[in-house]
This record gives structure tokens, C-alpha cells and sequence, in this order.
């Protein structure tokens, strides 16, 4: 019986976690995150999956850079835009627990390098 309580009291704080990482998920997804470079002149912003939304380039990068100068510093901006994303997904993944044990992140990334290791693929 002392199991069955056991294996009830964990599926019940999975249950806890599952909601809670559904909401911190819900959250995430409507946030948008920025990126700069040129001094801040050009700006871009994505969603929670690195999906640009904007591009916001200032008149002086547009009279100042050329061509090359221009898009390699709109590349800078949307790859900073990416890593905060990215950035605040680990944060949140990582926040989230299941009870008083591993953190649901450290799950999901041990589950991976499981997967990975017994599908022979490479580390």
C-alpha cells in the first residue's frame, strides 16, 4: 500500500508540474524579445520561437553603413533577438519542478541525451 501511495502523491505533483509548466509555456509564447547592434540604431524583434516580427533600421545605419556593413548588422540584431529568446525559454524550463526533485528542464535534457545515446547519435 505504502507504494501505491507513493506512485499516487508523485503523479499527482506531475499533474501540479504539467500545469504549471503549460502556463509558464502560455506566458513565454506571447512574449516578444529584441536584439540590437549599430549602437542600437537597428533593432529586431522575434516571438518566443525566433520568428521575426520587426526590423527597425535608423536613417543614420541606413545613410552610414553600406551594403554589406548594413546586413551583416541586421544579422547581429535578429541573432541577439534570437538568443534572448532562447535565452528566456532555458530560464523558464529550468524554473520549473517537479516537487522537490529535478527540475523540469534537467528531465527534459537528460531524456534527450538518452534518447540520443541509444539512437547512436553523435554528442
Amino acid at each position: 500500500m505504502e507504494e501505491t501511495d507513493e506512485l499516487l502523491a508523485y503523479m499527482e505533483q506531475l499533474t501540479k508540474a504539467t500545469a504549471q509548466m503549460e502556463a509558464a509555456v502560455e506566458e513565454w509564447s506571447t512574449r516578444e524579445f529584441t536584439g540590437s547592434a549599430d549602437e542600437g540604431r537597428i533593432v529586431a524583434t522575434v516571438d518566443a520561437v525566433g520568428s521575426l516580427l520587426r526590423l527597425d533600421i535608423g536613417a543614420l545605419s541606413k545613410r552610414r553603413l553600406d551594403g554589406v556593413t548594413l546586413g551583416d548588422a541586421v544579422v547581429v540584431a535578429v541573432h541577439a533577438a534570437e538568443a534572448a529568446a532562447a535565452s528566456a525559454k532555458d530560464e523558464m524550463m529550468h524554473g520549473l519542478r517537479v516537487g522537490d526533485g529535478p527540475n523540469i528542464g534537467e528531465l527534459l535534457s537528460d531524456a534527450e541525451r538518452t534518447f540520443k545515446d541509444r539512437a547512436g547519435f553523435p554528442a
